[in-house]
């Protein structure tokens, strides 16, 4: 608040001598201003005093006050670590910043900028930072840079990063499989003459479907079905046309975009037993239920 002066002169620096000033013309009414002062040095503290002068140009001296500037955010020392034994290509990267600012990791392979992705997290941090990028291009060179913003919005930027994922040369990991077993009945003899096994499994990354079978217990695999080249973590085959009452042996196999190629353990099932016709089974159903309600009888 400035009253009866016609400019005030701000002097401002890192001690009591100042160093640097500025001048606002205020005009002689009362009223509230504002000015800026640029080129500060962060995170430093300043003194600073409001000097005011009437309209004759005489000065008067206004009491010594300061402030300290916010720091500008930094970031340093930027690690990157290939992650092992992962599905795909996952590095692990780590950083420190002087103040607290969210994580902000752009990157992209080298030679296609357009194909940039951002990997954030939100939280304000100080000190260690740590993301974890995943789904690389395997044998592919990289760019990163990390960035992050601290509660006002200044930004921090590393120096472009660099680095070249490893050649993926392992195979999908298969868990959870599952076999279910089922008779089909036939059209012209109205029996149960055919079994078909559904089998499910899953992969630690997206890969394509197949099973390889035979009958018995053999360390052999007679037949296969057909690939199902698209690539998914969540698999599901039929196996049609199998003999009822009959042991087979099967594996599920599953190949990722680079061609390598993963294999279940050698299971063994038994597709269900040949039932009675269609006919037979109704019968036989309202004959139990016929037979529950005369037991009920009195």
């Amino acid at each position: 608040m400035v009253k009866s002066a016609s400019k005030v002169k701000i002097y401002y620096g890192p001690t009591t001598t100042f160093g640097g000033f500025k001048e606002v013309v205020t005009g002689t009414a009362e009223g509230t201003h504002t000015t800026e002062l640029i080129g500060l040095q962060d995170g430093i503290k300043y003194y600073y005093k409001i000097n005011t002068f009437d309209t004759e140009n005489s000065e008067y001296e206004g009491n010594v006050l300061t402030f300290t500037t916010l720091p500008r955010p930094r970031i340093s020392t930027v690690r990157i670590q290939e992650a092992k034994n992962t599905a795909q290509p996952t590095v692990l990267v780590t950083w420190s910043s002087n103040t607290e600012i969210s994580s902000i990791i752009t990157y992209y392979p080298q030679a296609q900028p357009t194909l940039s992705k951002d990997e954030i997290n939100v939280a304000l941090v100080k000190g260690e930072h740590r993301l974890v990028i995943k789904g690389l291009v395997p044998n592919t060179l990289y760019a990163l840079i990390v960035k992050g913003r601290d509660k006002v919005g200044n930004e921090a930027e590393s120096d472009p990063q660099r680095f070249t994922t490893a050649t993926d040369t392992r195979p999908p990991l298969i868990s959870n499989l599952k076999i279910e077993g089922s008779n089909l009945f036939s059209s012209s003899t109205d029996t149960e003459s055919v079994s078909q096994l559904v089998v499910s499994w899953d992969t630690d990354e997206p890969a394509t479907s197949q099973i390889e079978y035979g009958e018995g217990a053999a360390s052999t695999y007679s037949q296969i079905t057909q690939e199902d080249t698209n690539l998914t973590s969540n698999h599901l085959v039929i196996i049609s046309n199998l003999s009822p009452s009959k042991v087979y042996h099967l594996k599920a196999v599953s190949k990722d975009k680079i061609g390598n190629i993963g294999e279940s353990i050698d299971t063994v099932t038994i597709t269900p037993k040949s039932t009675q016709s269609a006919l037979d089974l109704v019968v036989g159903n309202l004959s139990e239920v016929f037979g529950i309600l005369k037991g009920l009888q009195p």
